[in-house]
This record gives structure tokens, C-alpha cells and sequence, in this order.
């Protein structure tokens, strides 16, 4: 056999091959064999022949135009279109909002929803608990994520937060939620429960795993602060940054579990995003694509969420989060010599006195870097907590609330001594009646009573809300107390009319 021969004979062996190899995937091969040969045929492809084989990126959805609320903030840097209908960039550290879009209209979190269940499952079972999943675990829609759990497997709870968090598992999360909450629906209502007292308006949990129900939502402000809490927890932050993670083998599977973490900013790679500390994606066909991150640079913390998102999540996320570090700058407002206090008499003593930097020791602000607006506070004591709001302009950005000391307890004492005093010098300067000249006496007292009845109304008003369940007390008793009248009226004459037909009968007698 001849040197050509065996060179054909092993080609066509390893064209032979190369179909066997790529019989699960016949599409891939298919498309490199008709370049091949579109090759061979026409090596001398026009441009646009070219440009016309090459795939077009997706038209921007309508969403990409929708208003962006914060944007009509005077003086507050414009924030960049995106495609997700909804979308939030916030401070970690403080709540304060700096981008939103459509912040508080409802949508499916998908598997962002993983942010509440792995948060309740850390505080509430140890790392080290072992958790034996039940038939639970087949609950799941067919083909959504799992890593293969199998009813009586056991994981610790430590390797079942990474399966909720780094791998998405939708079986794990379910799993999860019927042991700490006794049954899923259990767990749900702790979900829900924990969102209310966060502070969530608009958000409601009917599963653990966020796959889709017309009932599961939440809004891009919520998940902000539902992820804000969460991240307060070491155990949570150390997961989310985590690359991969290895699940050992169980006592049903021999084989090690390989888990890489699903969001793409925090892995290497073409959408890795420097400072980002962790996040979660999620996604169902009708929910899109979810996303949440964090993020440090220049001593600023960040959340972002977008939500239903098609293909530029990652993208629209990148692009907010350089919107806020590049125009936002933090400031401690105990420094910052631009800050007013409101013009109440409270915060007139605490300017005064010097007391508003320690009234705002604690605080800190994200503000542009150049900003445009009076940053002014308006503070207030509410049962020895100082609470604090703070404006840009006519804006409110953020509200505090924090234990007052002694000084600034002193003057919010004194400004309450000194509004009550205004209070009663104007009420005794109304009081005192002008002088009247001799000719307009009549005018003048018609005067005096109109002024009397003003002055009758105004005080009512003043008396608290109370005023009026007591004056319908007040009228029933009086009609209460006529009706009896009356009827003590009628029977005294009914009773003198009939001692008089007596004593006319016995003088008949």
C-alpha cells in the first residue's frame, strides 16, 4: 500500500471519528462542514456576503427607553438608559438610592429569591447541621438547575448554602426551606414575614426557589434591601465571592460535586468586574434575566439589581454601577461645611450651639461629585431617638435614626420650652382687643363677634382628634336626656289627670 492510500485511508478514519464524536451535538458540526465547503466553493467572498453571515445583536427592548425616575432630581447626575424594565443602584452602607428606575413596579425575582432563603437558613440552623433532604427534592420543574440530590441524601447546611448560592440548586433550596421551616409553605411564611419587617411594600414569596408564579414577585427597591440585610451576615458574604466550591462525596453519591458560582462579574472571565464582592443571578422565560451585585471602589459600597432583563444584565449592570462610582463621592457629613440645618427652632439651637456635627457624627452621604444643591437636614426627637432627614435640595435622599445624647436631648428640650413660649405669647397678644373709635361702635362689635367666632373655631381646632367622638358623646346624652324629660313630662300629667277624675268621681259620690 502506498504512502497516498494510507494517507487517505486515515483521514477518511478520522472523519469517521469526528461524526461519531459529534452525533449529541450535529448542529456544531453540521455548520463548520457547510462553511468548509462554502470555503472551497467561494474563496473570494464579497464583504457583504460576510456581513451578512454574521449575527446581528438584538434589537434594545421598549424598556431601554422608559423613564428613569431619579433623573428628575434637580442637580443630580443623569443616569444611563438600560434595557431591564427595572433597575436600582444603592448605597450598602446607608439605603440612600442614587439611580431608579421603576423601583417600585412588581416583577418575578426568579432565582434571586435565593438571597431570602439562604439568609433565614444562616440564622436560623447551624453550618455544621446535618440535613437529610426528603422526597421534597423532586418537586422541581423538569430541566430547571440542580446539582442531583437525591431523597435521604445528607449534606451539612453549610454545603447546602453553597448549592443555594454558588450553583442555584432549585432542589437544594426547596429542601432547605422544608427543614428549617418544618414544611415549605412554613418557610415561605417566614420569607414573607422577614420582607415586612424590612420594610418591603411590594413583595410576596409563594416558593423558596423563585421559579415562576403569577403570585412571586417583588420590586427592584425591595431585593435592594432584602440583599442589603443579607449582606450583614459574614457567612453570606463569604459564599457569594466564593469561585467554586467542592461538595465531598455523600452518603448516596460517590462522585465529588463541582460547584462554580454562576455570576459572571465576581469569576474570571470577558464580564468580570473588579471590586465586585458577590451577587446572585437569576432566570425563567418569564421572569428574564435578574440580577444582584455588589461592589467597592473609593470607599463606596453598592447594590445593584436589575430586573427582567433579556441578554444585557450583565451589561446594564456594568454600566450603572461605573455611573454611580464615577459620579458619586462619600461624605461625612460632620465634616462637611455645606451642610444646613432646618430653619425650626430645634435646629436653629443645635446650630447654635455647635451640636450638629455631633447630631450627624455617624452619617455619611453619597453625593455627586460636584454637587449643585443645599444639602440640608431636618433632625427631630421621637421618645429619645434623634431622627434625622436629610435633603438635596428638595430631595429627600435619607432618613436616620439613632439614640440622642445628653447635649442634644438638652436643646431639643429648650427649642419645645421656646416654641411653647412663642406659642402662648401669640395666643395672649390675639386675645387683647384693639381700640374701637366712638363712631364704629357697631361696626366694631359686629366685628368682636365675628373675631370671637374666629377665634371659638381656631381654638377647636386645636383640641386633638378625640374632640369629636367626644362631642357625639356629648349630643346623645343631651337628646338622651331630653327624651327623658319629655317622657318624665307626660307621665306627671297623665298621673294629675287622673287624680282629678278620682276626686271629681268621689265628690259625685
Amino acid at each position: 500500500m502506498t504512502a497516498k492510500k494510507l494517507s487517505h485511508l486515515l483521514g477518511a478514519f478520522l472523519l469517521g471519528t469526528a461524526l461519531t464524536v459529534n452525533t449529541g451535538n450535529p448542529g456544531v458540526f453540521a455548520a463548520a462542514q457547510d462553511n468548509s465547503q462554502s470555503t472551497v466553493q467561494q474563496p473570494q467572498a464579497t464583504d457583504a456576503a460576510a456581513a451578512a453571515q454574521t449575527p446581528q445583536e438584538p434589537q434594545m427592548p421598549e424598556s431601554y427607553e422608559w423613564e428613569i425616575q431619579s433623573n428628575s432630581i434637580k442637580g443630580w447626575p443623569l443616569g444611563p438608559k438600560v434595557a431591564a424594565e427595572t433597575a436600582i443602584v444603592m448605597d450598602l452602607d446607608s439605603g440612600e438610592i442614587l439611580y431608579a428606575k421603576g423601583i417600585d413596579e412588581k416583577r418575578a425575582p426568579a432565582s434571586t429569591t435565593k438571597i431570602m432563603t439562604a439568609m433565614l437558613a444562616i440564622e436560623k440552623v447551624p453550618l455544621d447541621q446535618q440535613i437529610t433532604f426528603t422526597n421534597e427534592v423532586n418537586n422541581i420543574e423538569a430541566g430547571s438547575t440542580h446539582i442531583g440530590i437525591k431523597p435521604g441524601e445528607t449534606l451539612t447546611m453549610e454545603q447546602s448554602l453553597y448549592g443555594i448560592l454558588l450553583a442555584s440548586a432549585n432542589e437544594v433550596s426547596s429542601g432547605v426551606a422544608e427543614y428549617v421551616g418544618g414544611t415549605v409553605q412554613g418557610f415561605v411564611d417566614m420569607m414573607n414575614q422577614r420582607a415586612k419587617d424590612l420594610g418591603c411594600e411590594n413583595t410576596h414569596f409563594v416558593n423558596a426557589n423563585g421559579l415562576y408564579d403569577e403570585n412571586h414577585y417583588t420590586t427592584a427597591r425591595d431585593l435592594a434591601i432584602i440583599a442589603r440585610a443579607a449582606f450583614q451576615n459574614e457567612t453570606y458574604r463569604n459564599i457569594i465571592k466564593t469561585e467554586y466550591y467542592i461538595i465531598p462525596p455523600t452518603n448516596i453519591t460517590a462522585e465529588q460535586r463541582w460547584l462554580n458560582n454562576h455570576h459572571k462579574m465576581v469569576v474570571s472571565g470577558a464580564q468580570h468586574y473588579d471590586g465586585c464582592l458577590g451577587g446572585k443571578p437569576g432566570y425563567t422565560e418569564k421572569a428574564g434575566n435578574t440580577l444582584v451585585t455588589y461592589a467597592e471602589r473609593n470607599g463606596m459600597r453598592l447594590i445593584c439589581v436589575v430586573l427582567k432583563d433579556n441578554i444585557y444584565h450583565y451589561e446594564d449592570t456594568k454600566t450603572l454601577l461605573d455611573f454611580a462610582f464615577d459620579n458619586f463621592q462619600k461624605v461625612p457629613l460632620s465634616s462637611y461645611d455645606s451642610l444646613e440645618s432646618s430653619q425650626d427652632t430645634f435646629g436653629e439651637v443645635l446650630k447654635e450651639q455647635g451640636l450638629l456635627p455631633d447630631a450627624v457624627q455617624d452619617t455619611a452621604l453619597l453625593l455627586p461629585s460636584v454637587p449643585e444643591e443645599t444639602v440640608l437636614c431636618k433632625p427631630q426627637i421621637r421618645e429619645d431617638t434623634l431622627h434625622m432627614e436629610y435633603y438635596y435640595g428638595d430631595t429627600l435622599l435619607l432618613s436616620t435614626d439613632a439614640p440622642a445624647s445628653q447635649a442634644v436631648a438638652d436643646a431639643w428640650e429648650q427649642s419645645q420650652l421656646s416654641e411653647r413660649q412663642t406659642e402662648q405669647a401669640s395666643a395672649v397678644s390675639d386675645l387683647e382687643p384693639e381700640p374701637v373709635p366712638a363712631s364704629d361702635t357697631s361696626r366694631g362689635a359686629s366685628q368682636s363677634l365675628k373675631g370671637f367666632a374666629s377665634d371659638l373655631a381656631a381654638r377647636f381646632q386645636e383640641l386633638p382628634s378625640w374632640k369629636y367622638p367626644a362631642l357625639l358623646l356629648l349630643g346623645a346624652a343631651l337628646i338622651f336626656y331630653l327624651v327623658m324629660l319629655i317622657i318624665r313630662i307626660k307621665r306627671s300629667r297623665r298621673r294629675r289627670r287622673r287624680e282629678k277624675a278620682r276626686k271629681n268621681a268621689a265628690k259625685k259620690d
